[in-house]
């Protein structure tokens, strides 16, 4: 799992049809979270330009929260799971 700020909606005209009939955004991993680079995500809990979200990378978890039979393939790695209110660090 990582963290990321959603940074926008993206729009695609024609997808796969094993690819879930949901919204994509591009996601950005926080610091700690790995590398910088922007991501593609489905979104399950209707997040939005700026909020901060939960991802599951790959997996069973990401199969079972996006499709209606998780033993199906899902030809997507990242799944937006959460909206996170809140972040408690401790750094030296």
């Amino acid at each position: 799992m990582i963290i990321a700020k959603v940074i926008s909606r993206v729009v695609a005209s024609a997808r796969l049809d094993s690819i879930p009939n949901r919204p994509l955004l591009c996601v950005q991993p926080e610091p700690g979270f790995g590398d910088q680079t922007p991501l593609v995500a489905i979104d399950t809990v209707q997040a939005g330009p700026g909020d901060t979200v939960l991802v599951l990378q790959e997996g069973t978890g990401a199969r079972q929260a996006v499709l209606d039979d998780p033993t199906q393939p899902l030809p997507a790695q990242m799944v937006i799971v959460g909206i996170v209110d809140q972040v408690h660090t401790i750094f030296d």
